[in-house]
């Protein structure tokens, strides 16, 4: 069995946790066994009916008054006992602060190893091969476990949101608390504030990279993505140049973005950018350098000064929609 957490606030499930379903599908491929999504807290009832809509062996819950709030305590209660009575090959979570929270915590319990931030599974016979950004997204490792579970923290947006449908049963798991006194008392909430944009939403993303020179040069960015109804993002030097927000940035220590249409002007395509965007439907690299390491992952590429082309694109763009 493969299970994945679910994570979930005000009755809404966090999309990450259907990315997650994406990697157990895949891991399904070679370890050929049955995928499970578990919810924790204390009335489930209503996330099961819509988790059950998704094309997977199996929902199971567990409901109680302690659960109502993360704590590292009860949940580790819970999900070691799930874990030592199931027996899963597998269990993905997200990489999330609860998923960072409670991942370590379980497998010092089971004795296992686990990986944090994975982005990406190869394989070597039915061996799965987990791949991961290691000094600040410049490199990217691979690493292997040779215990079960495994246990993983999957990065957001590494993997497409699973959109297969289908009608799984529930199953409720039961957990008494009574010998559990959690250390942890939550106090009161606090609501981030929220940025300006979330580009992991977008479907279109047309993004700057230093090539543009200077801060100026940026609005030929902010224009064709208007043009083309999407949003506007940038690599790690624009932001740090401040020449748009932090929110914006692309990358393995930015966000990371699947959109339909990704084209990237002047970046050259470090590696820890194009950790950050690879999983794009179609990607368009503009740049003069013709050797640029974005071009080995664009779909198109265009060997070009950017000041030349994009304001072409620009115009040709305004016609059609004249």
């Amino acid at each position: 069995m493969i299970l994945t957490l679910v994570q979930h606030k005000d009755g809404i499930i966090d999309e990450v946790s259907l990315e997650l379903l994406t990697l157990a599908k895949q891991l399904n491929q070679k370890l050929s066994t049955k995928i499970a999504s578990v919810i924790l807290g204390d009335n489930t009832e209503a996330l099961s009916k819509l988790l059950s809509q998704k094309a997977i062996d199996e929902v199971i819950t567990i409901s109680a008054p302690e659960l109502k709030t993360y704590s590292p305590d009860t949940y580790a209660f819970a999900l070691t006992k799930l874990i030592r009575e199931k027996n899963p090959k597998a269990f993905l979570f997200s990489h999330t602060p609860l998923g960072c929270d409670i991942t370590p915590k379980l497998a010092a319990s089971l004795g296992v190893g686990a990986i944090a931030s994975c982005n990406g599974v190869e394989f070597e016979g039915i061996n799965p091969i987990f791949i991961r950004s290691v000094y600040n997204g410049k490199l990217q490792a691979k690493v292997a476990l040779n215990s079960t579970p495994l246990l993983l923290t999957v990065e957001r947006g590494a993997f497409k949101k699973d959109e297969e449908t289908g009608n799984a049963p529930t199953t409720a798991f039961a957990c008494d608390f009574s010998g559990i006194k959690s250390r942890y008392k939550s106090l009161r909430f606090y609501e981030a504030q929220k940025a300006s944009v979330d580009i992991t939403k977008a479907k279109i993303i047309v993004s700057g990279g230093r090539g543009l020179g200077k801060k100026e040069n940026f609005e030929l960015i902010k224009n064709l993505a208007e043009i083309l109804g999407g949003e506007y993002a940038a690599s790690r030097p624009v932001v740090d140049n401040e020449w748009t927000e932090r929110d914006r940035q692309v990358g393995s220590s930015g966000k990371i973005v699947s959109p339909n249409l990704y084209i990237a002007c002047g970046i050259s395509g470090a590696i820890q950018h194009m950790a950050g965007m690879k999983k794009s439907n179609v990607i368009v690299a503009i740049n003069k350098d013709s050797e640029a390491p974005i071009f080995s992952i664009a779909t198109y590429g265009i060997v070009g000064d950017l000041f030349k082309v994009l304001p072409v694109m620009i115009e040709e763009l305004k016609k059609l929609k004249n």
